[in-house]
């Protein structure tokens, strides 16, 4: 599947917008719509793009959170590539998103207003 994510992909070469994530052993694939209902990953994609906003998984099965409910999924492995097709460790994903992040945080904290620690007079 392509996962876009363009403000992290930017930052690994050559450019691109996207990752590829191939999943091998697949044994679990269900979407849960936000209503609570259950329906296949493929008629959801038909009605709109889900789009990928987080996960806490640690481990099997791992839900992802999207915009139109969350997929349940569980695999044997998983393996990651640039949208141009060369292979990419995690790590290197995990790396560029911690150091983006690191930095959104930075700026966010640099243009929040101060602290008083004074009441208004």
């Amino acid at each position: 599947m392509f996962v876009s994510i363009p403000y992290l992909r930017r930052r690994l070469e050559p450019l691109g917008d996207s990752f590829i994530v191939t999943l091998s052993g697949l044994t679990r694939l269900e979407f849960h719509n936000s209503d609570g209902t259950t329906t296949p990953l493929r008629e959801e994609i038909e009605l709109g793009t889900p789009e990928i906003l987080s996960t806490e998984s640690e481990s099997m099965p791992i839900k992802v959170e999207t915009t139109m409910g969350h997929l349940t999924l569980d695999f044997q492995s998983i393996s990651f590539a640039l949208d141009t097709g060369q292979s990419i460790k995690y790590e290197a994903i995990e790396k560029v998103c911690e150091e983006y992040w690191g930095e959104w945080r930075v700026k966010a904290e640099q243009s929040a207003p101060p602290n008083s620690a004074e009441p208004d007079r």
